[in-house]
């Protein structure tokens, strides 16, 4: 039954993305849907985009042992994330947002720009590969297949409907993977909270190894607000006060439902170990179990769409710019297909979620949230501030993944990594612009 129930899912999403390709008919609207989404699409889209396998998966296995002190995993980020894009708002609709790579060319030229495009599609297609390192541990025990197989099935979906329907597609499916976690969620604690809640004298403790949970909020957070994945939606929007409110709800919605996953966790310490392939197979009632297996299904599939449709936009957008714009959506297209092969091949290596989900991370945050912020904030034109900046962190933090991929490099691990890699970006910026700033002396 479930994987009936997996494969009527995926014929949905494959048919929103079908029905939808006739409203594409130029780049903008492959990517941009037209810049007319209204604040209750950015909502679904966001918060579903931002829910994805870490914010369920590794968050509840986490929360069994760590109680609320889960919340600097994936919570504490994302909405001081979310809150700063509000802030941040009308500064970035009136750059006429299309890419990060095209701010930067304005402001140092068009080497940085070039630069950043490779950074932000290695970013987004690690970020692709970390939910589907989710999908092959979640979706793969619980139907009974092997990890590289499913990763390639779902892949294969995600793909599929993500070439087809473009950005919209990716919208309007985020509307009903959000619709399917919120149940699937809601399932999960009608179901559980009929047994005691059992309460760890560790739980509330907040403050325990801060350093590395601090380290790690700070890299998801540089990352997430210099990361192209916000700032389409708010370019896609009406109007400012439309993406503004759909972020307002995004913050709201987004912390009820981490903390209904935590509380989650903490109702199944009494089941000896638990585990989603236990709770979904044999545990729940059939309906519920179906219900429950979606709504997490949906939840890394509504997060790894985004990541490879940006992917898609940086590759045909900036680093291979289009020389032909009557065949702009043939080659989105294509660049879907190669941003999705990338994403599951890297997936097939690691098993970890939020390690691929934190190199990933370090790659944003130490290549291109300084020079990025730096140019959106105050329009500084320093050509090798911004060069130098980004090849000083962007370099180290590449060194940081080879070390992850299995290379023996004298860099220290993710996230005890970051500050190394902001402060060497931020010398670069330094000394950069002192250069700049003596040569037009």
């Amino acid at each position: 039954m479930i994987l009936t129930a997996l494969l009527i899912y995926f014929v949905l999403l494959i048919l929103t993305g079908m029905l939808l390709s006739r409203k594409n008919i130029n780049f903008d609207d492959y990517f941009y849907a037209g810049s007319k989404l209204g604040s209750l699409l950015i909502f679904f889209t966001v918060t579903a985009s931002w829910f994805g396998a870490a914010s369920t998966i590794a968050t509840l296995e986490d929360a069994v042992k760590n109680g609320f002190r889960s919340i600097w995993l994936l919570g504490i980020p994302t909405v001081i994330t979310i809150l700063f894009f509000i802030m941040l708002n009308k500064k970035i609709r009136k750059t006429n947002f299309v890419s990060l790579p095209v701010l930067l060319k304005e402001s140092y030229g068009p080497a940085v720009a070039s630069l950043s495009s490779l950074l932000i599609f290695f970013y987004m297609v690690l970020l692709a590969a970390s939910q589907f390192v989710a999908w092959g541990k979640f979706v793969g025990p619980i139907i009974g297949e092997d990890y590289p197989i499913t990763i390639v099935f779902g892949a294969l979906i995600v793909i599929l409907y993500s070439y087809i329907g473009g950005y919209l597609s990716v919208v309007f499916t985020d509307g009903l993977q959000f619709f399917l976690l919120v149940s699937a969620i809601i399932v999960l604690l009608l179901y559980f909270f009929r047994t005691p809640l059992i309460f760890y004298p560790n739980d509330f403790h907040l403050l325990e190894n801060i350093q590395r949970n601090g380290w790690m909020t700070i890299s998801f957070t540089l990352a997430w607000i210099i990361s192209p994945i916000v700032w389409q939606r708010i370019a896609s929007a009406r109007s400012s006060k439309t993406s503004k409110r759909g972020l307002f709800l995004s913050v709201v919605v987004f912390s009820l439902l981490y903390a209904a996953i935590i509380l989650t966790a903490i109702s199944v310490r009494t089941i000896p170990g638990a585990s989603f392939e236990k709770l979904i197979n044999h545990l729940l009632p059939q309906s519920a179990g179906i219900l429950v297996f979606l709504g997490i299904a949906a939840a890394i599939m509504s997060t790894s769409d985004t990541a490879i449709n940006l992917a898609s936009l940086t590759l045909v957008r900036d680093i291979l710019p289009l020389s032909s714009s009557n065949r702009t959506i043939g080659y989105s297209k294509a660049a879907t297909i190669v941003a999705g092969i990338f994403a599951a091949l890297i997936a097939l290596k690691f098993n970890s979620i939020i390690k691929t989900l934190g190199l990933a991370s370090e790659i944003m945050a130490e290549g291109l949230f300084i020079p990025g912020m730096a140019a959106l904030l105050f329009k500084i034109k320093k050509p090798l501030a911004g060069l130098l900046s980004l090849l000083a962190g962007g370099i180290f933090a590449i060194l940081v993944f080879l070390k992850a991929f299995g290379l023996a490099l004298p860099v220290p691990q993710w996230p005890y990594s970051l500050p190394y890699g902001l402060l060497l970006s931020l010398l670069g910026f330094v000394v950069g612009y002192l250069l700049d700033k003596s040569s037009s002396a």
